[in-house]
């Protein structure tokens, strides 16, 4: 097991894994307990993104995961260097300071969330239908991190604000080249 591993390899490792990834995180991660999110979330989650989630060291999650599972063999636990998670840059990008803001094409997933529903896929069809140059606004309960991976690996930048404790926007951005 490593910071490789996807979340749903852990929960499967052992029943108390759920609750110590919620308590870590209980307003991001108490969706874990609903059945449809327990199955759609954790196999697109890494433990790397989950510790980047919750401010903790990517080998100090793993080996706590391991412990509550009862995983003794230290060979499972082999830390493998990789290049940092993406991440939201701290300052606004140039592209979003002079964007128009009536440009901007929202995507509100909060009636979703607000329903433990599946946020994932409203917010893909946006992104992966947006045309170069176009910025798609998300509203989101939650800073979407796991689709961080995603839209880092098409190439899109992206940018996220807290607007208050449920409250995210993340604005994605398709280049044009």
């Amino acid at each position: 097991m490593n910071g490789k591993t996807r979340l749903s390899a852990a929960l499967a490792a052992h029943p108390d894994v759920l609750e110590y990834i919620i308590s870590l995180n209980p307003h991001d991660f108490s969706r874990l307990r609903n059945p449809l999110m327990n199955k759609v979330m954790p196999p697109r989650i890494t433990l790397a993104r989950v510790a980047a989630m919750v401010g903790m060291p990517e080998q100090e999650l793993v080996e706590k995961v391991m412990k509550i599972a009862g995983i003794t063999d230290d060979s499972l636990s082999e830390h493998e260097e990789h290049e940092p998670l993406p991440q939201s840059p701290k300052e606004k990008p140039q592209w979003l300071k002079t964007c128009d803001p009536e440009a901007i094409k929202w995507v509100d997933v909060t009636p979703l969330d607000a329903h433990l529903g599946d946020p994932m896929p409203p917010i893909n069809i946006a992104v992966n239908t947006s045309k170069p140059g176009e910025i798609i606004g998300v509203k989101h309960m939650w800073e979407p991190q796991p689709l961080f991976d995603i839209w880092h690996a098409k190439n899109f930048e992206f940018w996220s604000e807290q607007i208050n404790h449920d409250l995210w926007h993340i604005y994605v951005y398709h280049p044009a080249s």
